[in-house]
């Protein structure tokens, strides 16, 4: 399907498209290929539609547009030359009118992690030569390690148009640096330069795909400052679609939304479609899951299936590599542990150690090559450190990650595979593997389990259902009962903290 028609089956272009796709080309040559433009393209067209949705109000996609102005030149009076912005903020209006305004100025903009401590934050600001940093009020206070000057959402949200003289749109290349989750060690930046509109060729693929629609109403459950929840914000700003977000959302507020607001398209990360599948999460105009960024394991994919019906689409890509491959309900039904096929445009194929190809069904590292790559990696390829497999249908599978691996023994042992397998018991919520040092094989299987609440039983079932489930080279030699893992801000399970956990059992 080629792009405009990938396009027009949204309903994207149904009104004048050739105006529609006139506009666009405009506020792109005039402001450059970003979300920026996106946003004034949708708000050229329709003004007065809802842009985003809070527990306290909404804000249409004219007062975004004329907020992120307001914003925008503040900014050019209070920051000279190219100086990097960094962006702290949860999920509000007030994220997104900054970050609009970060690139209607042609700023190179970094986006940090809320749940980190001042340490980190200062660490990073350092490293990436932030010069104002725009944050939350709670990030600006006391608990700041650093002396980057500050600009709270306070002081932003009190800004009026004449507060500052207006200026025309400056036309420097802005450039998004998105920090990866770290899970498995410090967090790594990804800068996306804006070369073209990568927004569209994104939006076609899904749309390809995935049953998007013009207006569906969205329920982000995600950050906006990780890769998957900025996606998700692209796509409602092309799409003309009220984007629902919580500064600090529960499960039950969710599962609320998704009840009462008509909620089309639910955008999230498996630990939150498992929680909403616990409290019985019910959306009957649910058309869409789109679930990513971490790995979905095959028992909640049936889980899911089952609770919401047919709606479940699993996304894999990764910040370095953008968005890779897509698994349609009707995947998921037949092999739940697939991540689908690779999407048009992209080429995925699966490396030996040696660099070769491996063949069908064979495991090796998952490189990817794509125009879709961050344009710092050379030849448009990344080793992505995904273990996975190509079956002989060309179906692509994931199995871990390298740098998780364990060698018991001589062995190579893939924690993630252990997983699967102990999470097929009903009555194991979740679990990590992880190792511990021994004199005798290198290493041995430590694993902490959550479990069911109603199974108080489960410690004496889980050893004799493990002596089933696993030879004895896998079997964890110490199992330690915990209330929940630890994940990222972006729902993966946080490895690293579960080695340190490991290292107190």
């Amino acid at each position: 399907m080629s792009v405009l028609a990938a396009l027009a089956s949204t309903g994207l272009l149904r009104s004048r498209p050739v105006s529609a796709v006139r506009q666009a080309v405009r506020v792109a040559l005039r402001h450059g290929p970003n979300l920026y433009a996106l946003a004034a393209w949708t708000a050229a067209r329709f003004p007065d539609r809802t842009a985003l949705v809070e527990l306290d109000g909404s804000t249409s996609y004219r007062a975004l547009v004329a907020r992120a102005n307001v914003l925008a030149d503040a900014l050019t009076a209070r920051l000279s030359g190219n100086g990097t912005v960094g962006l702290l903020m949860r999920n509000h209006a007030t994220f997104v009118e900054a970050l609009l305004a970060c690139e209607r100025d042609g700023r190179r903009v970094v986006l940090l992690n809320t749940t980190w401590s001042a340490r980190e934050v200062r660490e990073a600001c350092e490293r990436h030569d932030v010069r104002l940093l725009l944050a939350d009020d709670e990030f600006t206070g006391e608990r700041r390690e650093d002396d980057t000057p500050a600009w709270s959402t306070s002081e932003m949200r009190a800004l009026r148009r004449d507060d500052t003289p207006r200026r025309a749109a400056r036309r420097a290349k802005s450039g998004l640096v998105v920090l990866t989750s770290g899970s498995t060690g410090p967090p790594k930046a990804v800068e996306r330069r804006s070369k073209s509109l990568l927004v569209l060729p994104i939006l076609a693929h899904l749309a390809s795909h995935l049953p998007l629609r013009m207006h569906a109403p969205t329920l982000l459950t995600l950050p906006m400052f990780h890769g998957h929840g900025l996606a998700a914000l692209a796509c409602a700003l092309a799409l003309a679609a009220p984007l629902h977000v919580f500064e600090r959302g529960a499960t039950e507020a969710f599962a609320r939304v998704l009840a009462e607001r008509d909620i089309e398209v639910l955008v999230l990360v498996p630990t939150i479609l498992h929680r909403l599948i616990d409290v019985d999460a019910r959306a009957p105009e649910l058309r869409a899951i789109v679930c990513g960024s971490a790995p979905l394991r095959a028992a909640l994919a049936r889980r899911a299936l089952s609770h919401f019906g047919p709606v479940l689409f699993n996304l894999y890509g990764s910040s370095e590599a953008g968005l890779v491959s897509l698994a349609t309900p009707s995947r998921l039904l037949a092999a739940p542990d697939s991540v689908g096929r690779v999407l048009p445009g992209v080429r995925v194929s699966v490396r030996r150690r040696d660099g070769a190809c491996a063949p069908p069904s064979e495991l090796g590292e998952v490189v990817v090559r794509s125009p879709l790559v961050v344009s710092s990696l050379s030849g448009g390829e990344v080793a992505t450190g995904d273990i996975g497999r190509l079956d002989t249908s060309g179906w692509l599978h994931l199995e871990g990650r390298l740098d998780d691996l364990l060698i018991c023994g001589g062995e190579n042992v893939s924690p993630e595979a252990v997983e699967v397998r102990v999470e097929t018991l009903t009555y194991v919520r979740a679990c990590a593997v992880f190792g511990l040092p021994d004199e005798e094989y290198g290493q041995v299987l430590g694993m902490l389990v959550v479990s069911a609440p109603e199974v108080p039983e489960a410690a004496v079932r889980l050893r004799s259902d493990l002596a089933r489930l696993l030879p004895k080279a896998l079997r964890p030699k110490e199992v330690t009962f915990v209330a929940e893992l630890p994940r990222t801000a972006s729902g993966k399970l946080d490895r690293a903290r579960v080695r340190r956990l490991g290292d107190r059992v």
